[in-house]
């Protein structure tokens, strides 16, 4: 049923971020010509082209972040929550759909971005200069780390994708506690939000003490063993759990609230 739920999120999401997907790219190319001319002639439609690149750039950035909003609020806590209640699916499976499909737009919109301005500042050789300081990069830390190529990546994204999803899943978690208060849910969403935002990072303050409590007590990571390898996956696995607690706090919060606290009065 999940996978019903993640097809029905594309379909009524894609409708709105494909045609700005596109139209930021359509405009990203109008503007890569009208400046190629360098002509006086076309110095205004020019400047008035990338005034529009600009605006659509900056909405499709506030649409991600609002439909994000919408799409959970709307659907689950408000009177469309009935209906979508009535399908034999669990919360936790609604909270997984908002949730990957919003990670999914919110990517493509930063490709999409990084795409278009591209578009816009290519230059034969630019793409492989790029290309070869980030391989540069890549490289250095794959010497510093001491791990493998393609596992190295695989940890970078995955560390990446969990701090997406923490981030989103607070938005979550403080939108559906302020639908426990029968008044001012949106201020009282606000409020919630400030909070958590505050625990979490005294939250993050305490857990990296902890290296150094350990260190200072004779105890390190470093001192297991010699091996690059292992100190980096040591470090990596810790890092995720850092990252994994309060992600998994924010989206039991959540699941708890609408399964057994839901309001949609």
């Amino acid at each position: 049923m999940l996978t019903k739920l993640l097809k029905y999120e594309v379909k009524a999401t894609g409708r709105l971020f494909l045609p700005i997907f596109l139209s930021l790219l359509v405009f990203a190319a109008i503007n890569k010509m009208l400046f190629a001319f360098k002509h006086p002639t076309w110095t205004t439609p020019a400047v008035i082209t990338m005034i529009i690149y600009s605006i659509i750039m900056a909405a499709m950035f506030v649409m991600t972040f609002t439909v994000m909003i919408q799409r959970f609020h709307k659907n689950l806590l408000t009177d469309e929550g009935y209906l979508m209640y009535t399908l034999p699916v669990k919360s936790w499976q609604h909270i997984m759909s908002k949730l990957l499909i919003s990670m999914m737009w919110i990517i493509a919109s930063a490709i999409t971005a990084m795409l278009s301005i591209e578009i816009i500042t290519y230059k034969p050789g630019t793409l492989g200069a790029i290309l070869q300081a980030l391989a540069a990069i890549y490289k250095q830390m794959i010497g510093h780390f001491g791990a493998s190529d393609y596992f190295l990546l695989f940890e970078l994204i995955l560390g990446g994708l969990m701090t997406l999803a923490s981030c989103i899943l607070i938005v979550y978690a403080s939108i559906a506690i302020g639908h426990l208060f029968a008044r001012h849910k949106i201020l009282s969403s606000l409020g919630a939000f400030i909070g958590l935002t505050t625990l979490s990072q005294i939250y993050l303050v305490l857990a990296f003490q902890v290296p150094r409590i350990a260190h200072f007590a004779g105890f390190s990571l470093f001192n297991i063993t010699s091996n690059k390898f292992v100190h980096s996956e040591l470090i990596f696995a810790c890092g995720f759990i850092l990252i994994a607690i309060p992600c998994a706090a924010y989206f039991a919060v959540t699941n708890y609230i609408l399964s057994r606290r839901l309001n949609l009065e």
